[in-house]
């Protein structure tokens, strides 16, 4: 079982309206390589282009699943952030420590502009997730 540093249901995951706190969960839970649960961290509706072209339901949960099935080390920082309402929108400088398709290390760098919105039952998830690679193969 995995040791979450900052607590969330993981039955019903909750990206919070504050930056510090759904930048560590995120981490958290991608670093965990536990594809579906990271998926649950979005609408059903919400856009990942993480693989390098746009998916949403069954497609993104079958990427991240793979993608995430080497433990992948995620590093983020938080660049911007702006709430309005029930939605946010948040900048993130990233970098991936992954294994390529030839087994050799590879780090994956880059920006990433995010939308998070309130849904109906007041939790906070992705709407829209756009990294754009500075180096590496994904996004």
């Amino acid at each position: 079982m995995t040791t979450f540093t900052v607590p969330f249901d993981p039955e019903k995951p909750d990206l919070t309206d504050d930056t510090w706190t759904q930048n560590e969960i995120f981490l958290q839970v991608f670093n965990s390589g536990d594809g579906a649960l990271f998926n649950s961290l979005y609408r059903e509706d919400s856009i990942s282009n993480f693989s390098g072209e746009p998916l949403t339901g069954e497609a993104r949960l079958k990427f991240f699943q793979e993608f995430l099935a080497n433990k992948p080390k995620l590093e983020a920082k938080v660049t911007h952030s702006y709430v309005a309402g029930d939605v946010a929108l948040i900048g993130v400088e990233y970098a991936i420590d992954t294994t390529g398709p030839d087994g050799e290390p590879l780090r994956l760098e880059g920006n990433c502009t995010d939308v998070l919105v309130r849904v109906e039952d007041g939790r906070w998830l992705m709407a829209i997730d756009r990294p754009v690679a500075k180096s590496g193969l994904v996004a």
